[in-house]
């Protein structure tokens, strides 16, 4: 896992490069030339070809670069149809052979062949463009500022607003009303009118010569008739997926909840890696603590288990302030508190790590789709009182967000699962693990996300995907190894309750200037909002605020 970071108009230079140090500490590169015309920067966590693979990496001759983020797990694969082409590498790394890839199919085919997580910069000096790539399902973050000059791109908002200079930033008011709805700002947005966010399945070709930029859709989810029963389908995709993200050259392991979706994953890693690590987060709280079905699982497969005890103590300011400068936009997602500290545990023993995230989206896992009798805002929206807000920064955010969906729909169970996997997946979910995860130089890796399994799961027979029990298919697979009793538990969040400690921070709100900007309303008063976790998100935005106006 890495970051990177380029520009067609300023110079990368070392310090800039220092701010990705977190994404990849074990190197860094600089690429500058093309006619002065790119420059590019990589920081790198070494996972494949530990002694190849250094980055920015050029082909042969010289025509082609590329700075890439992300895993190619069925490399090997694609390595060997490199060589009944007639092209031998020379190094276990797949951006080699995602160079060369592109070099003998174009990158149309590549994308088409690739399975992945991953965003990536390619400059081909022959046509004289630059593309800016990523994912199918945004597991991998980009960033850019086009301006009429240049564009500048890179794995985290902060350096990007570095090298623009602030006084060149405006607040986007549809970035702000998607907040305080949603708790998280996704793409194309950002917080910054100037800098978006490359939506997942897409690319960008950026011509250095006209400077002019083309947007370009690759893949996304289409509507299909709803007819396959399939299990095994499911069964033999979610082990060939495990079985790809179990390729590594260095220690990893497993989130492991105790829940449907890591035991389903544990469970398949177990049968390839005889002792595979697997961790768990003990929490305090009883109500939120799966320690005991975790073990369970442990037990069943057989794995080199660590119950790791999460302590929260005091919620410091500090720490939160630390959290806004990581995200680098507003993000109040309460479980970042918990996932960072579970991260940077099992950092100090692998360098990689497989989760679970993803199935609840695309299997209907929540308990939100039990409710009939609420409308879809109800149900998505984790607030809708926006009244503390200036009319300028309030927007129709479910509106929006429905037009971006890949394909629209009157059925309300399959319009909540399309904002699922379109909004909170890439939005809150993936962002938080990508930004929690690399900062403590963990890469995580999520097999539920595998394209091929989102494709199975949207034809897939309705009544069981929307049927009366959630999760069906997962579920059933898993009740192979346990009782009932075990698979169809209620479902356990992995968040923070906030109410016992938000409290605290009502005067750092308070006192803050965002409060005499005109993004609230006069007489703001922080101690009337009583939603806890809408407090939890003001205060999150008010010490974004402060990072970068004060």
């Amino acid at each position: 896992m890495c970051g990177i970071i380029g520009s067609t108009k300023y110079n990368v230079t070392r310090n800039t490069l220092n701010s990705l140090s977190h994404r990849g500490p074990d190197e860094r590169g600089l690429m500058a030339g093309f006619d002065d015309k790119l420059s590019f920067g990589h920081t790198r966590l070494s996972i494949l070809g530990l002694d190849g693979g250094q980055q920015p990496m050029s082909s042969v001759d010289g025509t082609v670069a590329i700075s890439f983020n992300g895993e190619i797990y069925n490399y090997l694969e694609l390595k060997e149809t490199l060589r009944t082409e007639g092209v031998e590498l020379n190094s276990g790394s797949d951006t080699e052979v995602l160079l060369n890839y592109y070099l003998i199919f174009g990158l149309e085919k590549t994308l088409e062949d690739v399975n992945g997580m991953f965003s990536f910069a390619l400059y081909d000096w022959v046509i004289d463009s630059l593309f800016l790539v990523r994912d199918r399902v945004g597991i991998k973050p980009l960033f850019y500022a086009a301006e009429k000059d240049g564009i500048t791109f890179c794995s985290e908002i902060g350096p990007v607003k570095e090298m623009l200079g602030i006084e060149k930033l405006s607040i986007d008011p549809v970035a702000v009303s998607m907040f305080f709805n949603t708790f998280y700002i996704a793409s194309p947005n950002t917080i910054w009118n100037e800098i978006r966010s490359l939506e997942p399945g897409h690319y960008i070709d950026y011509s250095l010569r006209t400077k002019e930029m083309r947007m370009k859709k690759y893949w996304s989810l289409s509507s299909q008739q709803r007819t396959s029963r399939d299990l095994k389908e499911f069964e033999d995709l979610l082990k060939d997926s495990v079985r790809l993200r179990m390729r590594s050259d260095v220690p990893f392991g497993a989130y492991l909840s105790g829940g449907i979706d890591s035991s389903l994953i544990v469970k398949y890693m177990s049968a390839i890696d005889k002792q595979c690590s697997t961790y768990t987060a003990e929490i305090k709280d009883k109500e939120l603590n799966e320690k005991e079905y975790a073990n369970r699982v442990a037990e069943r497969y057989n794995t080199r288990h660590t119950n790791i005890e999460v302590e929260y103590g005091e919620i410091k300011l500090s720490f939160l302030r630390k959290m806004a400068r990581t995200f680098g936009q507003p993000f109040a997602d309460s479980s970042i508190i918990p996932t960072y500290l579970i991260s940077k545990k099992i950092s100090e023993s692998v360098a990689v790590a497989l989760g679970g995230d993803g199935s609840d989206e695309n299997f209907c896992g929540y308990n939100k789709y039990d409710y009939t009798d609420k409308s879809i805002q109800d149900k998505f929206f984790r607030n809708q009182d926006l009244s503390f807000l200036n009319d300028k920064y309030i927007s129709n955010t479910y509106d929006y967000m429905v037009s971006k969906l890949p394909y629209q729909t009157e059925d309300p169970q399959e319009l909540m699962r399309l904002m699922d996997i379109r909004f909170f997946l890439e939005g809150d979910i993936l962002q938080k693990v990508d930004r929690l995860s690399m900062a403590n130089s963990l890469e995580v890796r999520v097999p539920f996300l595998d394209h091929r399994i989102l494709e199975y799961a949207n034809r897939l027979d309705y009544d069981l995907l929307f049927g009366d029990l959630r999760k069906e298919v997962p579920k059933t697979v898993l009740e192979q190894d346990f009782d009932k009793d075990f698979v169809h538990r209620d479902k356990i969040g992995f968040m923070l309750n906030v109410d016992e400690w938000i409290h605290k921070f009502d005067d750092t709100i308070n006192n803050s200037k965002l409060l005499h900007s005109d993004l609230f309303r006069v007489k703001f008063n922080i101690e009337n909002v009583k939603n806890s976790y809408l407090k939890f998100a003001i205060l999150m935005f008010v010490l974004w605020y402060e990072e970068n106006y004060e």
